[in-house]
């Protein structure tokens, strides 16, 4: 994690609407609630083709991760700073993602 990560947020309010979690906590992410209009869409059923169900994101799994840092919105909404693996569809490969923003819900602790 790098220690500038807020460098550009300056702070007035005590308890601070940010915080970076050292050493990073194990989580279980839910891969479907981390990107964006990923909890849409249809089923296997509704016509995708098989290469794309093998080869695209599966976005339908709980997968470990590391949480490093929280944050909090305007709007009240914690997000999480995630880093965490999405398998493809086939299992024979995965997209690493590394620091990403996510809801709060999207991480339950693993320890």
């Amino acid at each position: 994690m790098t220690p500038d990560l807020y460098e550009n947020w300056p702070v007035s309010f005590d308890p601070p609407t940010r915080r970076i979690v050292d050493p990073p906590r194990r989580v279980l992410v839910n891969a479907a609630l981390t990107v964006a209009g990923s909890t849409g869409g249809g089923s296997f059923r509704d016509g995708t083709p098989l290469k794309i169900r093998s080869e695209g994101l599966a976005m339908d799994v709980k997968v470990p991760g590391l949480l490093s840092a929280w944050v909090k919105t305007s709007r009240g909404q914690w997000l999480c700073r995630l880093s965490f693996d999405i398998p493809i569809g086939n299992g024979k490969g995965f997209l690493r993602l590394e620091g990403q923003w996510c809801p709060a819900e999207a991480a339950t602790p693993v320890d």
